[in-house]
């Protein structure tokens, strides 16, 4: 009797044994399918992200989105999940694991002759081996300053670091340098509706007023005179004044949620630095979650958009399938799709600056673009392009890249004499530089 009980004893130990290491390794398994490489005390919940581009319609919901990857250019939509339009397969993975990578070669684009008709710009490029070609020296030639657009990079510059949510640019949509006003805000959004629309209304009546003195400057009130002087020489006519009220537009501050985006950023530079450099793409491609997200994984927009790159469920399931949507948080993988959709759009268009404003606005929606315009110039598309959808959002997108680009680099540079941070971004953001913050 007492071998027999011995017996059992011994049988019911293995079996708990069993149990607890199955136990034990799904729980390993569902840890490690889920992991996600975030902040302290970030991602608890997801929360909406509201893009700093405010007082306009999404330009995603302008149009459905696409049916599949292989319907006509024409049929396609303009908005996220319309960016990728090539196979996940087609493109190489460097799925090794390291810390940070030897410097990648650049993209060296061999593009095809060149043919007088528009249908012309929609033949395919030939693409040259994009990890084993030659580097391109000045990061400039990548992300160049365009002339169009000083304005715009220096409105965005002081948005993120002049005012706060609590305050806003009472400003003209179609000349960032004509900013009437700053303001308070009210942060009760009843309140602040209200406040806008009289703010709104201040304004336009003023524009008309000083429309009908144009001839009787000593009949200018205090606040008319300082309207006039946002004007250049010979831009003060009365068709230019009435212009202006239809482009009065306001634009809240955003200096906070950027330093606070900066601080998280360091956090997760180990992570996606090294999947951007494993790309082969322009490095300073690390900055465009500041712009899409201030850094927060969890982000997600009105239109479906999440994570640090703000990738749209459609485009993370035609690229990585369906079961990598709810990855979209996860800053690695996110990073890993985000090059996979920059360069599958930079083969297409073959310039940055349109590249960076088709992650905004969609690739076929650019090249529609260069097609109706016979040029691959954004001042000339942001110029003679007309669309519904190619508005205040897609035509700033790339300038705000730039100030968010100028303004990261500064507090960079600030927070590289700090212990741990100075850590991190030696081996991230200051290795790209050679050592040196531009």
């Amino acid at each position: 009797m007492f071998l027999k009980n011995l017996q059992m004893n011994r049988r019911s130990v293995f079996s708990t044994l069993i149990i607890i290491s199955q136990v034990a390794f799904f729980a390993r398994t569902f840890a490690l399918d889920l992991k996600i490489d975030l902040p302290p005390d970030e991602g608890l919940q997801p929360v909406l992200y509201y893009n700093p581009i405010t007082n306009q319609k999404a330009e995603s919901e302008l149009k459905r989105a696409p049916k599949s990857a292989t319907e006509n250019s024409k049929n396609n939509q303009n908005n996220k999940e319309n960016r990728i339009v090539i196979s996940a397969n087609s493109i190489n993975q460097n799925n090794n694991n390291f810390d940070i990578p030897p410097p990648p070669p650049s993209l060296e684009i061999k593009a095809t002759k060149k043919n007088t008709k528009l249908s012309s710009l929609q033949n395919k490029r030939q693409v040259k081996d994009f990890t084993s070609t030659k580097k391109i020296s000045k990061i400039e030639e990548n992300f160049p300053m365009i002339p169009c657009i000083i304005h715009n990079v220096n409105f965005w510059k002081k948005v993120y670091t002049e005012i706060d949510s609590n305050e806003a640019f009472i400003h003209d949509k179609e000349s960032l340098n004509r900013v009437y006003a700053k303001i308070k805000i009210p942060q009760n959004p009843q309140i602040r509706t209200q406040f806008v629309k009289n703010e709104r209304e201040k304004y336009i009546a003023l524009l008309d007023s000083l429309s009908k003195k144009l001839k009787t400057p000593k009949k200018w009130t205090f606040q008319e005179k300082k309207i006039a002087k946002l004007f250049n020489k010979g831009e003060l006519t009365q068709k230019n004044l009435l212009l202006a009220k239809d482009n009065i537009r306001f634009q809240s501050g955003l200096k906070t949620q950027f330093e606070e985006g900066i601080q998280r950023s360091i956090n997760f530079m180990p992570t996606i630095f090294p999947e951007i450099k494993s790309s082969g793409l322009p490095l300073d491609l690390a900055y465009l979650p500041h712009v899409e997200s201030s850094f927060n994984s969890k982000a997600g927009s009105k239109v479906g958009a999440m994570g640090l790159w703000q990738i749209m469920p459609g485009t993370m399931r035609h690229i990585e399938g369906d079961e990598a949507v709810s990855k979209r948080t996860d800053p690695k993988v996110s990073t890993r799709v985000a090059m996979k959709i920059l360069k599958a759009d930079y083969e297409k268009i073959q310039s940055w600056p349109l590249t960076l404003t088709a992650y905004n606005h969609g690739v076929n929606g650019v090249l529609r673009a260069i097609s109706e315009t016979g040029s691959r110039d954004l001042c000339k598309i942001i110029d003679h392009y007309d669309s519904p959808s190619f508005k205040f959002a897609s035509t700033n997108f790339y300038a705000q890249f730039l100030a968010a680009r100028k303004v990261a680099m500064q507090r960079y540079l600030v927070l590289a004499k700090k212990g741990d941070s100075r850590k991190v971004l030696k081996r991230t953001l200051l290795s790209s530089q050679g050592g040196k913050l531009k």
